[in-house]
């Protein structure tokens, strides 16, 4: 989730989320790369939490983009309306399918099944399909790749794993039973 500055240095940025590069209705301005050990100092290519909150503006949202093990990458984004949002992107449409879940469509060819801030079901243009749960194994999340895989896929849990049953390709005596990984293409 994006946090909106209210005003100048802002210090509620701090309470930002992991988030996507690419959020639908944001455009992301810039970038910027920022100790988050504590032990950083002026003059390092990360910037301490003083001088990055030097640079947060009012009225522009915020999010963390990508994660290292001392530094963040902190975007900075701006709102857009949906039209040029679509153009920068490349999208169709996207439109809701269910709760917290939307399905978009991209000029180059492939759909993309979103929960939440997870791309869970990617279908390629060559009739492939790539699986992420973002690592959010849980029954939403299970439930919706059921709903929305094509018919002969389905995934389970048992015994604490997750496996992807794919019928597609045997007869009814036999089945296909591939463990669950991010990731992985059917």
């Amino acid at each position: 989730m994006l946090y909106r500055a209210k005003v100048n240095e802002d210090d509620g940025v701090f309470k930002a989320s992991k988030t996507k590069k690419d959020v639908l209705g944001y455009e992301l301005t810039q970038e910027f790369f920022v100790d988050n050990s504590g032990f950083g100092s002026e003059g390092e290519s990360a910037l301490t939490a003083g001088q990055f909150l030097k640079k947060v503006k009012a009225g522009f949202y915020y999010g963390i983009t990508d994660i290292g093990q001392f530094q963040v990458y902190i975007g900075e984004f701006k709102k857009v309306n949906r039209k040029k949002q679509y153009e920068i992107l490349g999208i169709l449409s996207s439109k809701k399918v269910k709760n917290n879940t939307r399905l978009t469509e991209y000029k180059d060819g492939r759909r993309i099944l979103t929960l939440h801030q997870t791309d869970m079901i990617t279908w390629l243009p060559n009739g492939k399909i790539i699986l992420n749960n973002g690592g959010w194994d849980t029954m939403t999340t299970r439930a919706r790749f059921n709903e929305f895989l094509p018919d002969g896929i389905y995934i389970y849990r048992k015994r604490g794993k997750t496996y992807i049953e794919d019928k597609r390709f045997f007869n009814d005596n036999e089945k296909k039973d591939i463990e669950f990984k991010n990731g992985i293409e059917i």
